[in-house]
């Protein structure tokens, strides 16, 4: 639903000419805003990020007629790009070996919920079930009974459709050499593993993995979240941290923990229940001040942290804003409005301007004319429900 579009915006980025190919119904990302639980919006904000600056080709792919549209466009692509499970793409004639045949140049790009082999190949699957569950993410994170954790709408599809795009452009620069096109493809299931690579790394070695502790008991009072007098809630990662020790204890106001022998080494810090009185002494400090002033004292002492960001903070984010992160946009709906950025940059090479999702069908016609179909043919299309305009 979403992996394999995010491919096509970071490519029409870049001025690549994209086509979307879309039910008549639309797909279910122009629904996805009324999934209950959804930020309520009278726009399909679903579908914007991932489909910014495409055409849209509205067309019923089961209807016999539509197999020899797709194939005029396949002769002259470069990439296709699909989400279909095999089964599905192999009932249209839209597999691989079929493409191939028309366009031995074709990049043909496949994303999929649970890979290319074994039992589950023509499984529905989304990140939040492949990626996220799978993979072992979910169930390090969040507590499983009585709460169910939620996790932003795609945020798995758009790591691995990252991963498919880097597919793509490997491929297209062998094709450069070679001059014939591959099939290439990326799983969520996949994905998911290599995000969560260096656990399952350990536990394929036979390690032992520790039982989870009450935050009062924790193993590292870095490992925990903290409020700041105003209850803004932060977090530090320290990595190193006998290094950082006396960093932490500066940003703190009180250095001479530094030297106190019941924390100065890591060590001694986890005799006798003593992490917990560290995190404690924490909390109380912490608790003292409001949290622009504790900015302050972690950045002045150099200690990675970061406030627990709202969607008030995320949008007005000034280092977001410097680097380009939400650009803007003039959307026939909505007017001048911002979006989310991919994250790719390219030095010396500019993105295109952003321009606005596509209507449903809203290049349907032109499409159609630009492979060499007749106004006749076109309308006999329309009329039997093959394909649809706005």
């Amino acid at each position: 639903m979403i992996m394999v579009p995010s491919v096509g915006a970071a490519l029409a980025d870049y001025g690549a000419q994209v086509v979307k190919l879309e039910p008549l119904e639309g797909e279910l990302n122009r629904r996805g805003h009324r999934i209950p639980g959804m930020p309520l919006h009278d726009y399909e904000y679903c579908y914007l990020p991932d489909n910014r600056g495409k055409r849209c080709l509205a067309i019923d792919l089961k209807a016999p007629e539509a197999g020899g549209i797709v194939r005029r466009l396949v002769a002259d692509a470069d990439v296709f790009l699909t989400n279909h499970r095999p089964k599905s793409l192999q009932a249209i004639g839209l597999d691989w070996p079929a493409l191939q045949a028309i366009n031995p140049r074709l990049v043909y790009a496949h994303g999929t919920g649970y890979g290319d082999a074994g039992e589950e190949i023509d499984k529905p699957g989304f990140d939040t079930v492949c990626y996220w569950s799978r993979s072992g993410i979910e169930a390090n994170l969040f507590p499983t009974e009585g709460w169910l954790g939620t996790f932003g709408y795609g945020s798995g599809d758009h790591a691995s459709g990252m991963a498919l795009l880097s597919a793509v452009l490997m491929a297209l620069l062998a094709r450069e050499r070679t001059g014939r096109g591959t099939r290439v493809s990326v799983s969520l299931l996949a994905s998911g593993a290599w995000a969560n690579a260096v656990w399952i790394q350990a536990k394929l070695l036979g390690a032992r993995f520790l039982e989870r502790r009450p935050r009062e008991d924790a193993r590292s009072f870095t490992s925990v979240y903290y409020r700041a007098g105003d209850r803004r809630l932060f977090k530090m990662v320290v990595v190193d941290t006998q290094r950082d020790w006396p960093k932490i204890c500066r940003a703190l106001g009180r250095p001479e923990l530094a030297t106190d022998p019941r924390y100065a080494t890591l060590e001694e810090r986890m005799k006798d229940g003593r992490m917990g009185e560290l995190v404690r002494l924490c909390d109380s400090i912490f608790a003292g001040q409001p949290m622009e002033h504790w900015k302050r004292r972690l950045e002045e002492a150099d200690v990675p942290y970061t406030v627990i960001a709202g969607f008030d903070e995320v949008v007005a984010d000034r280092q977001m804003a410097a680097n380009g992160v939400f650009p803007e946009l003039d959307d026939p709906v909505l007017g001048r409005v911002r979006t989310v950025d991919t994250p790719l940059r390219i030095e010396g090479q500019d993105k295109v301007p952003p321009a606005p999702a596509p209507r449903l069908g809203q290049h349907t016609r032109e499409i159609l004319a630009e492979i060499g179909l007749g106004e006749d043919e076109i309308r006999s299309l329309l009329e039997r429900r093959i394909v649809q305009e706005e």
